[in-house]
């Protein structure tokens, strides 16, 4: 799968953790997901912070 938005929920299940752990994860990189115009409010991330999440945690 590449290139696809992605409800946080759903990326969660993909990695195998709670969404609360993803949502820690968010935090950590927060400014970075920030200028992809993701906020703690953003539902679906778009597929560029998608692209960067599965490669920074090996999803």
């Amino acid at each position: 799968m590449k290139g696809k938005a992605m409800l946080k929920s759903e990326l969660a299940r993909e990695a195998g953790v709670s969404r609360r752990t993803l949502y820690q994860w968010l935090k950590t990189d927060e400014e970075v997901l920030r200028q992809m115009g993701v906020t703690k409010h953003t539902r679906l991330l778009p597929p560029q912070a998608v692209k960067y999440l599965r490669e920074k945690y090996s999803i």
